[in-house]
């Protein structure tokens, strides 16, 4: 019993999403009623639920969630899990009631602002969703997971200046994780802002060696750069005043397209080939 209270324990502090083991570990200690006696008994009922709405056991959750009523009848957290069982059975409209009501009497309350969220958002409900982000954010701007969860919402609406701000955010948050920066130099590629792609792609090879999509970037800003710096003498609007010289592009263009090679050198013979022509393209 106390190997399965301890993994229980710990997966908890990690805040891993493992429902099919909690259920294995928590199965024998919920039929010996072993749980009830421990100073974590509540906070494991919690967990089980949880674990339980992901793999559909609803009997066994509901079962939970009477006995935390019971124990704490005027819980927001308890509240809380009753929105998410009434999304488990298909009732959104009363878990969003639940959350809506959570937070007129507590609109800081995190676990309710993100279930309202999720809920919002699974129902493509977006520009509600991205509503309730910005306000979510007024309280906790330094929730990086929100700022993204925010980006990602405005990029399915085509909103890329705000998009970049939210980008822009998560890297003031997170400067050393190279997939916001990829992401950052992806969106700013998309946007025409070819000399900053060109810094967030170099940013990420600096914190990730051999990462194939930067490296690709790179190649893909740099001739990019120099297709428009050739049509710029037809057309001074199409010229970049911030990008690199001529030959710190021609350089950087090779440089990226021999590290492709090399990292495509260790792959299957089909997948070699067709980087290499579209390389030599």
């Amino acid at each position: 019993m106390s190997s399965s209270l301890h993994l229980l324990a710990d997966i908890r502090q990690s805040s891993e999403r493992r429902p099919f083991s909690v259920l294995q570990l928590a199965e024998p200690l919920l039929n010996t009623n072993s749980v009830s006696a421990t100073d974590d008994a509540y906070l494991v009922y919690e967990q089980v639920f949880i674990s339980a709405i992901d793999e559909r056991q609803i009997e066994l959750a509901k079962a939970l969630l009477l006995l935390l009523r019971k124990r704490f009848p005027a819980s927001l957290r308890v509240k809380r899990l009753y929105g998410m069982i009434n999304e488990a059975v298909g009732h959104p409209d009363e878990a969003q009631s639940i959350y809506t009501e959570m937070l007129a009497t507590d609109p800081t309350n995190v676990l309710a602002s993100k279930r309202l969220i999720a809920l919002l958002k699974a129902a493509g409900h977006t520009e509600e969703a991205v509503a309730q982000l910005v306000a979510y954010l007024d309280t906790h701007s330094n929730d990086f997971e929100a700022w993204l969860e925010l980006a990602h919402l405005y990029m399915r609406n085509h909103r890329l200046a705000q998009a970049s701000f939210c980008l822009e955010e998560v890297i003031l948050q997170q400067p050393a994780n190279h997939y916001f920066h990829l992401c950052y130099a992806e969106l700013c590629y998309s946007m025409g802002r070819l000399d900053l792609a060109l810094k967030e792609y170099l940013r990420v090879v600096e914190l990730s060696t051999d990462n194939l999509r930067a490296f690709y970037g790179v190649k893909l800003v740099a001739d990019r750069i120099r297709e428009l710096r050739a049509r710029s003498k037809k057309d001074p609007t199409l010229c970049i005043d911030d990008a690199p010289q001529p030959a710190t592009l021609d350089r950087l263009a090779q440089l990226a397209t021999e590290r492709l090679v090399a990292i495509y050198s260790r792959a299957n013979q089909v997948t070699k080939t067709t980087a290499e022509l579209w390389l030599s393209s």
